[in-house]
């Protein structure tokens, strides 16, 4: 029988040792600040797809309207193009991740970083990262239709479902970068390293949520601020409320791209048992769970 030593933590403490390895991240990012270009780039293309997207769904209500007869073939086709949209925009957001976890890999193994050759090789990885997209793509429209189907208790369990997935597929896009493998192998990769070196402080590492919740505040309060000036300073009013508007997308690239950084630390040490520069030994394998034979 396997026995499991598991580290019994606070959330307090969870937090504070995910903020500190974040902290760690942050100074890989701030050497390395065009990596951010590639979550903005990944960003203006689904902003793009979904413009595109869009239009003719509008205009199809509107001809659904007009034309009632037409209603049902058009749900038909608007399934399958909501299936499409889920996989052209999954695609887009993995195959920018994954040359962000290309650059961050060069980094951590000492290569120099380039932008071009990060999305050139993540070009040549088009194949996985399609075959991962349609794969996620029919995970998000499986759990979509419970979820409608099924009311309250449906939609509780497909959250869970949701996280359950999430877990499992947590290091799926630095196995697909770093090994090539497909997407069914990468899934099947990422669990078994799920599997050997983590337990529940899983969710130590998964508080980038909580995280953006406490550094949004500052935008928060500064957007209330700047609607209680409206009377009295109109124009600083909308600079500052417009710049808190800003913030919150702003802090969500920084945090993504920490995230990526994270994701492949820790895949390297799931894989490797590699210690990377700059990240303190402690602080990883107390976000590890040790598994004994």
């Amino acid at each position: 029988m396997g026995m499991i030593q598991r580290t019994q933590a606070t959330w307090t403490q969870r937090v504070a040792r995910t903020q500190a390895i974040m902290s760690a991240a942050w100074q890989l990012l701030k050497e390395q600040k065009q990596l951010l270009l590639l979550p903005i780039a990944s960003s203006a293309c689904l902003l793009i797809l979904t413009a595109t997207w869009a239009i003719p769904v509008v205009l199809g209500s509107f001809i659904d309207a007009a034309w009632p007869d037409a209603v049902r073939q058009s749900e038909s086709l608007s399934s399958v193009g909501v299936f499409l949209f889920y996989v052209v925009s999954y695609g887009i957001g993995i195959f920018f991740n994954a040359a962000l976890a290309i650059c961050v890999l060069r980094k951590l193994e000492g290569r120099p970083v380039s932008m071009l050759a990060a999305l050139r090789e993540a070009v040549t990885l088009l194949p996985q990262i399609l075959g991962w997209a349609v794969l996620s793509a029919t995970v998000g429209v499986i759990l979509r239709a419970i979820e409608r189907r099924s009311g309250f208790i449906g939609g509780v369990v497909t959250s869970m479902l949701g996280l359950a997935w999430t877990v499992v597929t947590f290091l799926v896009v630095p196995v697909l970068v770093a090994e090539r493998k497909g997407p069914l192998d990468a899934v099947r990769e990422s669990a078994q390293l799920l599997r050997r070196t983590w337990g529940e402080d899983l969710l130590a590492g998964m508080g980038f949520g909580a995280l953006y919740f406490l550094w949004a505040i500052p935008g928060v309060l500064a957007f209330v601020i700047g609607a209680a000036m409206i009377a009295s300073h109109l124009v600083i009013a909308i600079i500052v409320m417009v710049l808190a508007i800003l913030y919150f997308p702003l802090l969500g690239l920084v945090l993504s791209t920490l995230s990526t950084i994270f994701d492949v630390v820790l895949y390297r040490y799931a894989k490797l048992g590699t210690i990377t520069p700059g990240f303190d030994r402690d602080l990883l394998e107390s976000s590890f769970v040790t598994k004994r034979a």
